[in-house]
């Protein structure tokens, strides 16, 4: 994940002043139950193994001095690119980086998504792959070369190209240090951007001049499509590679068993708001209206899916299921959808992709005595409303794990003072370029340095009983989204309520309940009409189970969380199961990952893509 950026305050900082918070809560703080132990370990879904430490000046010995021209140095480290690569040099290549330098690779040399940390490991790479792949005819673009100073202690150049090899037209994001050897790279992203053969193709003529209506013609398409690609899942990331693989020419169906299309947005609980603002949410081809809340509700998220799947004229059936799914030792595929419960249709699509979410089923804990509970036991899933317990005893009460995070990392993609916003492209360029040993050690620093910033609010958290911590490997929410995918709150309001006493917080856990009453840990007594559950959900792997079955399950290698380069475990990249393919994420990561799934599904009906590399 990129670096954090600044961003307007939370919620917290536009409501209350937070001077002395800890001193206006008014009671005495609640004793905390000792305990060392992290609620996330280090090492929980994250496999790397790399020690990175950031080139800073005192490292280097040097600094980039304060007249120095961008564009001049970032043109020379371009003109020695070309060269290397156009000859496929890759002791030239590796020259070109720090001992400590990372490469990272999206489809345009790998056909994959890989991170070649240090480099050793840069020049296996790139003699294994230049002999094949050959780099040329550099350009800038847009932003312009900048010498960005995030911290005190470290300076980079940081420019972006585009270049183009023998199957893709790509673009690389480059970050590069002064040492006293001259430029060097600290970080590289290459990423294919388009297929060279196989352009996006151009919107329909539209004109109406065959028999049958426009409205007519779109129904008996959507019926009676033979899809390449199957998408299972009608939520954001299925609509965006649906769109995305309408754009390269490939058929394919969208089976989700919802009512409607925007459902996962629609029926959650009444009061939900995105907890981000929408700046970087947009789905591909289809922008949010300039004058969109800032924060959308999640009523109207729904609506916009809903817009988004008739404006593109996705195929979706709703209301249907995977009934049987088959694959035989050619990897070929037998699904059986039941349509609407009034009939099965047999398909054979070439690739079938997931895209049901990193939600598995919903965790609801077995804590004794739930059975023999008068009052009402929910998971944050089946919550919609509290309107039937107003007047009751009390307000329900929320156990949940916090970090101390407020939404600050997607500044760059916000509108200037002319509420003009930024092209997305370049902005997902940059934001999806840092790998993952520099972007912990970014991440490290700025969760610091955003925990002294909330000290007061944090205070007056912790005076109420809420424990916070700095997040998995002390990264803030970083990590913990590249692994748990949760653990972390960006204040939308409760932080207010907390400190100000409207919600309560009980440390602890549940021991087990009683008819009329919850027992907590230390034997504490507490009344309760309604108890929700906000523990999260199993892994992907539940729902691929449930949808294809324990023999494909099986065979899918681990789903989420960081591999030991850096990174995704599966999603986007192969699955252990041939032509199955797991698509999840928030939504700047539907946007940019479906480009590139698209695209790789695509060349490897054309015959472009020449296997992953896997040395």
């Amino acid at each position: 994940m990129a670096p954090y950026i600044n961003s307007p305050q939370s919620a917290i900082d536009a409501k209350t002043d937070i001077t002395n918070l800890k001193d206006k809560v008014g009671v005495a703080g609640v004793k905390l139950e000792v305990n060392d132990k992290p609620p996330v370990a280090n090492d929980y879904m994250y496999d790397f193994k790399y020690n990175h430490a950031l080139p800073t000046t005192d490292v280097l010995g040097i600094e980039i001095p304060a007249d120095a021209d961008p564009q001049k140095e970032a043109q020379g480290i371009i003109d020695n690119l070309s060269k290397v690569l156009g000859k496929g040099d890759a002791q030239g290549f590796a020259d070109l980086f720090l001992d400590y330098g990372v490469w990272r690779d999206k489809l345009s040399f790998t056909w994959d998504y890989r991170t070649f940390n240090f480099k050793p490991a840069i020049l296996k790479a790139a003699t294994d792959l230049f002999p094949t792949t050959k780099a040329t005819n550099f350009k800038f673009l847009t932003p312009a070369p900048k010498i960005d100073r995030p911290y005190p202690d470290y300076a980079q150049l940081q420019f972006i190209v585009s270049f183009e090899t023998n199957a893709v037209n790509a673009s690389a994001v480059a970050n590069a240090v002064l040492t006293k050897d001259g430029w060097k790279l600290y970080t590289l992203h290459t990423v294919a951007e388009k297929l060279k053969k196989f352009p996006e193709i151009p919107p329909a003529d539209g004109h109406m001049t065959g028999a049958i209506s426009w409205e007519n013609q779109r129904a008996q398409d959507v019926d009676s499509v033979e899809p390449e690609v199957l998408i299972i899942g009608g939520g954001q990331n299925g609509l965006a590679l649906a769109s995305r693989l309408n754009a390269l020419g490939m058929k394919n169906l969208i089976i989700d068993y919802s009512e409607e299309i925007g459902a996962v947005w629609k029926n959650r609980y009444e009061y939900l708001s995105l907890h981000f603002p929408h700046w970087a949410d947009d789905l591909p081809y289809f922008p949010y209206p300039k004058h969109w809340p800032t924060y959308t509700p999640s009523q109207k998220q729904g609506v916009y899916m809903q817009w988004y799947a008739s404006a593109l004229e996705l195929n979706v059936w709703t209301k249907s299921s995977v009934a049987k799914a088959e694959q035989d030792e050619q990897g070929n595929w037998t699904v059986v959808v039941d349509k609407e419960g009034k009939e099965a249709r047999t398909l054979h699509p070439k690739q079938v992709v997931m895209a049901t979410s990193l939600c598995g089923t919903p965790m609801l804990p077995d804590v004794p005595g739930m059975t023999q509970f008068k009052g009402t036991i929910r998971h944050s899933t089946a919550h919609d409303s509290s309107h039937d317990f107003v007047g009751k005893k009390r307000s329900p009460t929320y156990i949940m794990s916090l970090t101390h995070s407020v939404p600050r990392i997607i500044g760059n993609y916000g509108p200037g003072a002319n509420q003009n916003r930024p092209d997305l492209e370049e902005q997902d360029r940059l934001f999806f370029a840092t790998p993952t040993g520099p972007g912990e050690e970014f991440s490290r620093r700025n969760a610091k340095i955003l925990e002294d910033l909330d000290r007061p609010l944090l205070d007056a958290l912790h005076a109420r009983g809420l424990r916070t911590w700095r997040g998995q490997r002390n990264t803030g929410n970083s990590t913990l989204g590249q692994t748990r995918n949760g653990g972390f709150y960006f204040d939308a309001g409760a932080c207010e309520h907390i400190i100000n006493g409207n919600i309560k917080v009980e440390p602890g856990y549940i021991e087990h309940f009683t008819e009329n009453k919850a027992i907590l840990s230390g034997g504490r007594e507490r009344e309760f009409d309604l108890v929700v559950f906000a523990t999260g959900f199993t892994n992907t792997i539940d729902s691929v189970r449930s949808t294809l079955g324990d023999k494909i399950a099986d065979k899918v290698t681990p789903i989420w969380g960081i591999d030991d380069e850096g990174e995704f475990k599966t999603a986007y990249r192969e699955t252990g199961v041939p032509n199955l393919w797991i698509f999840v994420g928030y939504l700047p990561y539907t946007r940019f990952h479906s480009k590139v799934l698209a695209m790789r599904l695509k060349a490897l009906k054309e015959g472009v893509s020449q296997g992953p590399y896997t040395a």
